[in-house]
């Protein structure tokens, strides 16, 4: 199957382009770049995965994507009620209050104090409540499937190499990222400095062992748990999924085939850096 935080995306070969900018895409109906089809929702529900590892993105600020992402979250249950929930915004030691929070046995006062969301996330918890409450009322586990932020600070002190074994988190050596993912994230990069201002290029490369290290370590949540489940969807921020170069490059090289990508669109996208590899189906959403 074919398969944040950057705000540009680079395309390398313009002929891979499939949508023109004045056109983008129609208000609610799917587009698949691959094919240059365009569906409805409700014609689209026989298309969304009932197996395998199925990622969708967000931008984490904007409501609408997390009414989406609910919206094809039923879809998918419907289908496939054997499921769970991968969420990017909680490293794998707070697994247990998730646990717990499916269970019923914490509140939500308790589950914002007992996930340190306020600490480690920071985003409205409101936001991401119904997405919760819909786990919770339909006994949908959710998986912890990131790290503490510990480690990334780590590899941007001393590197991803020299990091000593037992204080990687279980962490793999991230495959390497393709030239393209790294000319995006170059212009990620660059975004943060005066134009006047030379570029580390050693910063640079840390910058790059992060970002990598985020994938990685979402792409082996993700991973370990999916033969415990016929579907499993990772919520995540929509810059880890496009265009194959973050958690699903990781993924294939953690030997996952069966992945799919849907990516939320809305205003802060252009629409002429759709390539055919984008995503395997984008749906318009804005605020």
């Amino acid at each position: 199957m074919r398969s944040l935080i950057i705000l540009i995306i680079f395309v390398t070969d313009i002929s891979h382009v499939v949508l023109a900018q004045a056109t983008c895409i129609p208000e609610n109906q799917w587009f698949e770049p691959k094919t240059g089809e365009l569906y409805s929702f409700e014609n689209y529900r026989d298309r969304i995965p009932s197996q395998g590892i199925v990622l969708l993105g967000e931008h984490h600020e904007n409501t609408a994507h997390h009414r989406w992402q609910l919206d094809v979250l039923h879809a998918m249950y419907n289908k496939q009620p054997n499921m769970a929930i991968g969420l990017e915004m909680f490293p794998q030691y707070l697994q247990n209050v998730l646990d717990q929070w499916v269970a019923k046995t914490i509140d939500k006062a308790t589950f914002i104090q007992r996930s340190q969301w306020d600490q480690i996330w920071a985003y409205d918890f409101d936001e991401y409540l119904p997405l919760f409450q819909f786990a919770r009322d339909k006994n949908i586990p959710l998986i912890a499937i990131n790290i503490q932020k510990s480690l990334l600070t780590m590899a941007r002190e001393i590197g991803w190499k020299d990091i000593p074994e037992n204080h990687r988190q279980g962490i793999t050596d991230p495959a390497k990222p393709s030239k393209n993912y790294l000319r995006q994230l170059a212009v990620s990069f660059r975004r943060h400095f005066d134009p006047s201002v030379k570029v580390d290029k050693h910063a640079f490369f840390r910058f790059v062992e992060q970002q990598q290290l985020w994938d990685r370590a979402m792409a082996q949540g993700l991973a370990i748990n999916k033969s415990k489940y016929p579907l499993l969807v990772g919520i995540v921020g929509s810059w880890h999924v496009i265009n194959g170069f973050g958690v699903p490059h990781q993924l294939r090289d953690l030997g996952q085939r069966d992945i799919t990508s849907f990516v939320p669109w809305d205003r802060h996208l252009d629409c002429g850096s759709i390539s055919d590899q984008f995503a395997d189906a984008i749906f318009p959403v804005d605020q």
